[in-house]
């Protein structure tokens, strides 16, 4: 989808955890941001106030573009700066139970088997199982996954290469519709059949919102594509909203398509 994907080569996506002040002021001082932990929570403060998003307010926080070493450095940045957002709007502060040390990331969840999740939701754990899955295997293997996405998904696949998209558009669909494939199939195994182009052609101008289909998988899609737009400026509003509503006809196209077990 962007660099933190390496290409589409399986890098880790982000993980949100808020790390405490000290933590982030240092990330921010690093990134090249004259403003510390206090002073950010304030700009988002204000910011939720007055209704602006946070893809729409962390660019500000950077006179230029934020330098990073490695791409884990701008993960763990936007990590903290997304947890802090999250903090902001549960009404806690920068401080307020902020962690006193610094956390590591939590392991990969493990992985329910294939095929075992009842119903046709992805719930909140599986989701963050398969990408974390996902992002720790070599790039031959993801390649084996990507293959087998194209030979069991082919009218989907068509679909996807035939929406209208600049670069920076067209990626981030490739890798979330592959992602939200490889959740499905985990989850539901053989009672995940093949969708077929046309429910996909009727879905695609007006489709379910994908937080009522899939409410754990659209927060995981948000994420995603807040960082898309605070790492490429091509991935302008205009072309995250298109990404937004094909995502939403991917989701519930294969929600429609799960059969109840027999």
């Amino acid at each position: 989808m962007s660099r933190r994907r390496g290409g589409g080569q399986g890098a880790p996506a982000i993980l949100t955890v808020y790390e405490g002040p000290e933590v982030l002021s240092a990330l921010l001082r690093k990134a090249g941001s004259p403003h510390g932990a206090e002073e950010v929570g304030e700009r988002f403060r204000r910011a939720q106030a007055s209704g602006e998003s946070r893809s729409e307010v962390i660019p500000g926080l950077f006179p230029e573009e934020p330098r990073f070493d490695a791409p884990d450095d701008a993960r763990r940045l936007y990590g903290n700066l997304f947890g802090l957002w999250a903090r902001i709007a549960a009404g806690l502060g920068p401080h307020d139970d902020a962690p006193e040390v610094v956390r590591e990331p939590k392991g990969a969840e493990p992985l329910p088997d294939r095929g075992t999740q009842v119903g046709d939701v992805l719930e909140a754990d599986l989701i963050e199982a398969v990408w974390t899955t996902l992002a720790g295997e070599s790039p031959r293997e993801l390649a084996r996954r990507r293959d087998r996405f194209t030979n069991v998904q082919p009218d989907l696949m068509a679909w996807l290469e035939s929406v209208p998209l600049n670069d920076a558009g067209s990626l981030a669909l490739q890798d979330l519709a592959f992602e939200t494939w490889a959740m499905f199939d985990h989850a539901f195994g053989e009672r995940l059949p093949a969708v077929e182009f046309r429910d996909l052609h009727d879905l695609e101008k007006e489709p379910p919102p994908l937080a009522e289909v899939q409410p754990a998988l659209a927060a995981y899609v948000e994420e995603q594509l807040d960082l898309a737009a605070e790492e490429d400026s091509s991935f302008d509003p205009a072309t995250r909203a298109q990404v937004e509503r094909a995502m939403a006809a991917v989701s519930a196209a294969l929600t429609a398509a799960v059969v109840e077990p027999s």
